[in-house]
């Protein structure tokens, strides 16, 4: 999930030659009142890691972290990249002083370092980037025919996943996640990913997941059984009515409710929701995967946004095999994307999330209902 204005940026280091080689119960009401059980959701936080994915161009002001901190975030992801120029190519790029400041290893660092000041924790996620300006181009298809290219290629990603692997150490990371969307390396090559994990343990003690689409791919994973928890990329389809209720919303959920937990029957690990969100869009909920560039017919819909999340918390937000989830995505004030963006910052949804996000001694005055219209561009 990233945006048109990064592939400068891979383009410029692709073409350069200037890179390393080596990403339950709130009455049906829309945007109503909040009933009996998103008052009771403030009782206890939700799972354990509940946790953003901060993106920022330029070094943020510590007092966006507070303000996660007092959101009740246990967890900052960091998302950052080596960049592959085709879904063929075997050669992974990696430039580590680079990047937008939440991607590079100052940056990441320092961000760590403030985090654990304010009591909380960091998750390293690594990409892979493919292409510049292809925007057809899928990281869930780098795969290859023979097996030399698929060697070559497994070399290359582990040297850029091994130097996570000891930032997430030197950082004290409390996880990392091993790959992120890779759905034909990760199903075809289950081996390859056994060994990547028990290297990556030589120098990290923490926590190891994988970040498996939600299209399928998380269900044909081999390799659970050598990681800590499920990883799942939760863009799930609930609903193609333009304007659900929330009892629509929750409905859409039960499938993949179930889903997860069979999962995590047949496997014995926690779930964690490597990144789910919501554009605060008319269609958010029927194809919540959508770029807000990809659709520049969007209507902004900030209140669809946060009954979203609201269905969300409240159909896994409780269940025992949740270990977290990971919000897709927060910026910089000074960053902050157009009225159609995935940001809950500012919107209805943040309001939602500190309601489920705190404990008992949470303000409930201030959780009244995102707005009574349906359509709020903020």
């Amino acid at each position: 999930m990233r945006r048109p204005f990064h592939r400068l940026f891979v383009a410029a280091s692709l073409a350069g030659g200037a890179i390393l080689f080596l990403a339950a119960g709130c009455a049906d009401s829309g945007a109503s009142a909040p009933g009996p059980a998103d008052t009771l959701a403030g009782a206890t936080p939700v799972f354990d890691v509940r946790s953003v994915t901060l993106d920022a161009r330029n070094r943020p002001d510590s007092s966006l972290l507070v303000r996660l901190r007092d959101l009740g975030v246990t967890h900052l992801t960091l998302v950052s990249f080596g960049w592959q120029e085709t879904a063929s190519s075997t050669n992974i790029g990696v430039d580590t002083t680079k990047g937008w400041y939440s991607e590079s290893h100052a940056g990441i660092r320092t961000l760590a370092r403030q985090a654990e000041a304010l009591g909380m924790d960091v998750i390293l996620k690594p990409h892979i980037w493919v292409g510049g300006y292809d925007e057809a181009q899928d990281r869930s298809d780098i795969g290859f025919d023979t097996a030399t290219d698929w060697a070559e290629w497994e070399a290359d990603y582990r040297r850029f996943l091994m130097l996570y692997a000891r930032l997430a150490a030197e950082v004290d990371a409390d996880a990392l996640v091993l790959g992120t969307e890779l759905t034909r390396a990760a199903t075809e090559r289950p081996d390859f990913w056994r060994d990547l994990a028990a290297e990556a343990r030589t120098v990290y003690d923490g926590k190891l997941t994988y970040a498996a689409n939600w299209h399928e791919a998380y269900q044909r994973i081999q390799f659970w059984e050598v990681l800590d928890y499920v990883g799942v990329q939760a863009y799930f389809p609930l609903t193609d009515a333009e304007d659900p209720s929330l009892a629509t919303l929750r409905k859409g959920w039960r499938p993949h409710r179930a889903a997860l937990a069979e999962i995590h029957e047949r496997t014995g690990r926690p779930i964690l929701l490597t990144e789910v969100g919501y554009r605060s869009a008319v269609g958010a909920a029927e194809a919540p995967w959508t770029w807000p560039e990809r659709d520049n017919g969007a209507v902004p819909d900030s209140s669809l946004q946060a009954r979203c999340y609201q269905a969300f918390l409240s159909t896994v937000g409780r269940a025992p095999w949740m270990k977290g989830g990971i919000i897709w995505k927060w910026h910089p004030p000074s960053e902050i994307e157009g009225p159609t963006a995935f940001t809950p910052q500012g919107k209805p949804a943040e309001r939602v999330l500190r309601r489920w996000f705190t404990d008992a001694t949470a303000d409930t005055s201030r959780t009244a209902s995102p707005s009574t219209s349906s359509r709020t561009a903020r």
